[in-house]
């Protein structure tokens, strides 16, 4: 191990993400400012120590989701993990798992954003682009709506054309926040798209189209008062929601409440409710109070939208406000 090592931390914060947006299905995403960390402490024996949400069941073996997505990227690049220096990692999750805020979007993101940290150092020639990065995480996802904002910020349309897999921002208006209401029960992913069907009507596409066009309209403007209403969704809402208990009652309490409107962040269960700055405090108390009138803890946090591409940082170990003693 070179000296140059020696007590040096490679660390991301990769913020949490809420898909769909509504009609936006796989394509429109937002990063939300809640964050899971990742650190590497450079120098160590490998080991893997998890504190936070799911600290106690999550995989602590090279198996971990972070650990994959590290090890694709490298072989993206050309360079075996073997051929590094070793390393512990700590992760620091704050982002439920299995809530419909890209907990696992997250994984895949700090790990490719290390193993470019890591390549920047050890092999700057073989650094992996932005473009490269988003490709990989889509292709370990399935879709580019959650992992494009946790590697851009902001909010993101992903879309395929000739020249492949492109992104582009979407505006979110300053004057927006966000209240996340997750409820406490898991809801796979997997298990979520199980539910949808393998086609749709004509006018459901229809409707679809206009929807997203006027969520689009709404932002850009914008007009947040096109939003009064619901925002319509005709692809996966509808049979998702009956695998979230309570959710049209929430949502009634929400816009009761003062929202614009709710939508079904990325599979669910977390329902997320689109306000006013003034409001929405009280629209998180209501939708709290409306889950546990139904008999089911929740916890819901006002969130803004949060901007800047998702980048390394290397840094030594005592400056690093992540502990990485224990590991």
């Amino acid at each position: 191990m070179s000296s140059s090592t020696m007590g040096l931390t490679l660390s991301v914060r990769v913020p949490a993400t809420s898909a769909n947006l509504g009609p936006g299905f796989d394509c429109l995403g937002l990063a939300l400012e809640l964050y899971n960390s990742f650190t590497i402490a450079m120098d160590r024996p490998f080991a893997i120590h998890v504190t936070g949400e799911s600290a106690d069941s999550l995989p602590k073996t090279a198996d971990n989701v972070v650990m994959q997505s590290l090890r694709n990227a490298l072989a993206a690049a050309g360079v075996a993990l073997d051929d590094l220096p070793s390393f512990a990692l700590h992760l620091d999750n704050q982002i439920p798992v299995s809530s419909g805020l890209g907990s696992s979007a997250s994984a895949i993101v700090g790990g490719l954003v290390l193993a470019n940290g890591l390549l920047t150092r050890f092999a700057p020639d073989r650094v992996l682009t932005r473009e490269r990065l988003l490709s990989l995480a889509t292709a370990m996802e399935g879709h580019p709506d959650n992992v494009a904002p946790a590697l851009f910020g902001g909010g993101v349309l992903a879309f395929h054309d000739r020249a492949g897999l492109r992104t582009t921002a979407v505006p979110i208006p300053d004057q927006l926040r966000f209240v996340a209401a997750t409820p406490d029960f898991a809801l796979s992913t997997e298990v979520a798209r199980r539910v949808l069907p393998d086609s749709y009507r004509r006018a459901d596409a229809i409707e679809n189209v206009a929807q997203c066009a006027r969520l689009m309209l709404a932002l850009a403007k914008p007009d947040l008062d096109l939003l009064r209403g619901g925002i319509v969704d005709t692809f996966h809402e509808p049979y998702r929601k009956r695998l979230v208990p309570g959710a049209d009652e929430v949502e009634r309490a929400a816009v009761a409440a003062g929202a614009y409107a709710v939508t079904l962040s990325g599979a669910g269960p977390t329902l997320l409710a689109w306000c006013k700055p003034e409001v929405a405090t009280a629209v998180a108390d209501e939708m709290t109070l409306a889950w546990r009138n139904a008999g089911i803890p929740c916890r819901a946090l006002v969130l803004r939208t949060v901007y800047g591409e998702t980048l390394p940082r290397w840094d030594m170990e005592e400056n690093n406000p992540i502990s990485v003693n224990e590991v």
